[in-house]
């Protein structure tokens, strides 16, 4: 929810793609191809747990609208710049493309960003969780003009790129405390 004075704006996202994540120090946003494919990527990690594979879906994993984070930062400044055009009051519009990608198909995408095999495992779905969820965005483009630029390539494009200069994500990285306590007892 974004709020200016006495104007609202509610934008909700579909699955957002990337590194970088608003939502606090070392984590990213999308659920699926952030942390566990990419870690499985750069070792951190033993494998991904897709959760399910007898959907109604292709080939049986849950199909998901994702969305890069650039679009979805590009949208929400379309979102202030249309509320700053209003008296007041409240818009609510939906952030996606329009198109859904399974599970499996996101984890083949993210094998040729990267260019290594992403090991994973089928468990049980969770509880609650639907086949296929995929935004319509039609009112965002109507209202304001946006739509998403990047596609399922870009994504994992630009996931594998930040994952790969950041393994540990914001974290530092495995041993560093250990380097600064000897670099402290040498003084």
């Amino acid at each position: 929810m974004i709020e200016y004075k006495d104007r609202r704006e509610s934008a909700r996202t579909s699955q957002q793609s990337h590194a970088i994540c608003p939502a606090g120090k070392g984590r990213m946003c999308n659920a699926l191809i952030r942390t566990p494919s990419q870690q499985v990527a750069v070792g951190r990690r033993e494998c991904l747990s897709v959760f399910g594979n007898d959907y109604p879906t292709p080939d049986g994993t849950g199909v998901r609208d994702y969305i890069h984070v650039d679009d979805l930062a590009e949208g929400h400044i379309c979102a202030l710049e249309k509320l700053f055009t209003m008296d007041g009051g409240c818009i609510i519009h939906n952030l996606g493309s329009g198109t859904g990608y399974s599970v499996l198909e996101m984890v083949k995408a993210f094998e040729e960003a990267c260019g290594k095999k992403i090991a994973y495992k089928i468990v049980d779905r969770r509880p609650g969780d639907l086949g296929t969820v995929i935004a319509n965005a039609a009112k965002a483009k109507a209202d304001f003009g946006w739509q998403t630029k990047r596609g399922l390539k870009e994504m994992c494009e630009s996931a594998w790129k930040w994952q790969s200069n950041n393994p540990y994500g914001y974290e530092d990285g495995p041993g560093k405390e250990l380097c600064a306590l000897a670099l402290c007892k040498r003084k």
